[in-house]
């Protein structure tokens, strides 16, 4: 039977970063080829209707198998071949966790999607029976069959066993927190402090676990497959309970038995039975268990080779390919359609990705076809607005730095902004001013009629250039000849309303485009213009979405700022996180800059640092706080300390003799490195606080509001601190003037967060999104 098999991601590559998706589709392929069927995978990270159809069409497959359910909302409501969908992951409770205000309408849609299948695989039990009550509950006759079955996750464990147990210990670990699992609690008691000397944990993840883990970061397949073979002991599976996570399938446990090691997981997980029946490791129901049963494995080699034998032997009875599989082989046999009882919600629209194109769409794509020219190449052209140089805030340093980073990948990178004349193009050393064609400038569309638009549909004038270009198609017809000029298959759209000009681009060129989202921009202005109407947010918000699922991808800053994009539409297959960086070998390589003689600042008195643009309001306001509520406070405290606030647009009017404001300054390390600390006085704003990376980069100390490190995987008393109380936070500012071991201290681990954050590892994420972009089939 020939099979197509739809998936989000490319196929598996064990020289790259990989996800428990990929490693379910892997297997999943494996167990269709052996038993004699061609599956045909065909990936895309964003799928539409029609492409779905095409692809549908072309291969001319006997049977479908959706990868991710949200795949079926690309489907009309009847297809002739038989669906299989795989929800392995109960979606809907992941995004309870999230905003539960979201969750009916999410289960809504997600029972709409599915009543489209004739079969839902699922990962365990549990899972079969929380899916057929939403079943229930949405209108399926479920009296005669359940189109449910279990297909666990299919692992093959090593033939021989691990005699090895020698000192340290090692612990493995993976992934990271979300809002559905909190793990770092668990882990941390993991670290003994009897033990620390004989215990290793270790941790491979996207972010670090406040757990004191020796951290790997994201590996490759193949390094975390080598890792578990040749030098862990335990695979360890713990986080705080809750209902998601009683029904969780994670496919570490899988990677755990697949490389024969016993586990330690908590009691409440759907396979913690099965562990305790064949003695595969360690259940455990509290972290004093937890701790008991590390202690346990450290000094009873014995039993640690008992428990990892279990493991081989529950891997081999109950997770081998063939018994995983056979529920779905046994299906396929007889596969047919159903008929669901579920029917469409009257009068709804169809889904965004079945939706037909506007009539104006129509013709703008027929009036363009003759420009159409599909561009090779790996080039990347960078559409942004134009307030890039002099590089001095933080949404210019990240599209600059990310965009030099791409350029040393021997990539060919230009950027293209509202200037009409001027394009940049990027080199490993230099960015070079290059003209633009004339008669491109007749293209655009006239300032004064642009900015009338945005004006008359309600929107904030304070942020228009950042919306000026869903009016003016002369920003996507620059940046498409810019593309032809550098061969250039990626257009990279920075903020949302330039995702316009990435799709023209995308439209005339081929290739692929990518929107990075350095906020969630219309709850950012709804948090800082309180006068907008709930009518102008609403516009934003919709235009906002409208653009990002019809990228490629979409790259957000922060997990938060993903996770609120997910729960208001945005498609979860098409979005990952890149954060931002930091330049460290230039924090490095500075001297500290002599405060007195440049800033005129009392070299016998403490300095503050804070940065920023100014004519933002947040940044703003952070200054006027720190100079009318901390330096106060601070005084009364016996601290007379000054500040220097490093940044354009100073605000006229504040006149203090400990405030220095010296405006825009071309090299930033150095007068931060001569700094005693910095302060993040922030209440309001979005994104990732860049500044909190410089501050780190220069090895300062950091105080900061909650809101003031939004974004960023810090905590309390660890890599800064964090008072969102005036008096609190002149109190922490004071602790640390007075304790220069403590100062020292903060300041060290701050910086050895930045080092896992270089703009050049940054780049390298973006490098292989594209990669994955243009490889995918």
């Amino acid at each position: 039977m020939r099979i197509l098999y739809l998936t989000l991601e490319p196929p598996l590559d064990a020289n790259e970063i990989a996800t428990g998706s990929q490693m379910r589709t892997a297997a999943l392929v494996a167990a269709l080829t052996d038993a004699g069927h061609e599956p045909i995978q065909a990936s895309r990270s964003q799928w539409t209707h029609k492409e779905v159809i095409r692809r549908i069409d072309d291969v001319q497959a006997d049977a479908i198998l959706l990868g991710y359910w949200q795949l079926a909302e690309c489907l009309p409501e009847r297809v002739e071949q038989p669906l299989v969908v795989d929800c392995i992951a109960p979606r809907p409770l992941e995004e309870h966790f999230v905003d539960p205000l979201q969750t009916a309408s999410m289960i809504q849609r997600y029972t709409r999607a599915l009543a489209k299948a004739d079969l839902v695989l699922v990962g365990n039990a549990r899972q079969r029976t929380l899916l057929a009550g939403w079943l229930l509950a949405a209108g399926e006759d479920l009296r005669e069959s359940v189109p449910i079955v279990e297909l666990p996750l299919a692992v093959t464990p090593p033939d021989s066993a691990r005699i090895d147990h020698g000192k340290p210990l090692v612990l493995v670990t993976g992934g990271q927190d979300w809002a559905w699992r909190d793990a770092s609690d668990w882990l941390a008691v993991l670290r003994d402090p009897q033990l620390q000397k004989d215990v290793e944990l270790h941790h491979f993840g996207a972010h670090t676990l406040d757990a004191g883990a020796v951290e790997h970061g994201l590996a490759t397949w193949q390094a975390w497959q080598d890792f578990l073979a040749e030098r862990a002991h335990v695979g360890v599976e713990l986080a705080e309970p809750n209902f998601e996570r009683e029904l969780a399938q994670p496919f570490r446990i899988a990677s755990f038995l697949q490389a024969g090691l016993p586990l330690l997981v908590n009691d409440y997980l759907p396979l913690a039975g099965r562990v305790r029946e064949y003695n595969a490791g360690w259940v455990v129901d509290s972290r004093e268990a937890a701790r008991e049963a590390v202690r346990e494995a450290l000094q009873a080699p014995e039993t640690w080779r008992e428990k990892a034998a279990g493991a081989r032997r529950l891997a081999r009875e109950q997770l081998a390919p063939e018994r995983c599989s056979r529920p779905l082989l046994d299906w396929l046999d007889s596969a047919r359609k159903r008929h669901s009882t579920i029917a469409p919600p009257s009068g709804a629209a169809p889904a965004a990705a079945e939706q037909q194109p506007s009539l104006l769409g129509m013709v703008a794509r027929q009036m363009l076809r003759p420009f159409r020219r599909e561009v090779a190449g790996d080039g990347v052209v960078v559409i942004t607005r134009s307030d890039l140089f002099p590089t001095d805030h933080g949404a210019a340093v990240k599209i600059v730095e990310t965009a030099r980073g791409l350029a040393r990948s021997a990539r060919g990178v230009a950027i293209v902004t509202a200037e009409r004349d001027r394009y940049w193009l990027v080199g490993e050393d230099d960015i070079v001013e290059k003209p633009l064609p004339w008669w491109l400038r007749l293209m655009a569309l006239p300032k004064i009629v642009s900015h009338a638009i945005h004006r008359l549909r309600g929107l904030p004038a304070s942020n228009a250039f950042l919306y000026w270009p869903l009016y003016d198609p002369g920003y996507g017809l620059r940046a498409a000849w810019v593309g032809r000029r550098i061969g250039a298959s990626i257009t990279l759209a920075e903020f949302p309303a330039y995702a316009q000009s990435a799709r023209i681009c995308r439209l005339l060129n081929g290739g692929h485009a990518v929107l990075a989202e350095h906020n969630v921009e219309y709850q950012r202005l709804a948090e800082q213009l309180p006068e907008l109407s709930s009518r102008a947010i609403d516009k934003l918000r919709s235009s906002e979405l409208k653009l990002a699922n019809c990228m490629d991808a979409v790259v957000c800053v922060s997990d938060r700022d993903r996770a609120k994009l997910i729960t208001d539409g945005l498609s979860p297959g098409q979005q990952l996180t890149i954060p931002h960086g930091v330049d460290l070998p230039a924090f490095d390589a500075a001297e500290p800059s002599d405060l007195a003689a440049n800033f005129d600042l009392d070299p016998d008195r403490p300095v503050l640092a804070y940065h920023g643009t100014f004519s933002y309001p947040p940044n703003r306001q952070a200054l006027m706080i720190a100079v009318e509520e901390l330096l106060p406070r601070l005084e009364r405290l016996g601290h007379r300390v000054q500040v220097l606030g490093i940044g354009r647009d100073a605000p006229p009017g504040i006149d203090h003799p400990d405030l220095r404001l010296p405006g825009s300054l071309d090299e930033l390390a150095g007068p931060l490195k001569a700094c005693s600390l910095a302060i993040v006085p922030l209440t309001s704003g979005g994104g990732t606080r860049m500044k909190i990376l410089d501050y780190f980069a220069a090895g300062l100390p950091v105080v900061s509001t909650t809101k003031g490190c939004e974004g960023l995987p810090v905590a309390d008393g660890e890599n800064l601190l964090i008072r969102d109380d005036w008096d609190e936070f002149a109190r922490a500012v004071a602790e640390l003037l007075e304790d220069d071991a403590r100062r020292k201290a903060l300041g060290a681990a701050g910086h050895a967060m930045a080092r896992s954050l270089s703009w050049q590892e940054i780049a390298g994420r973006y490098d292989r999104l594209f990669r994955k972009l243009t490889q995918a089939v």
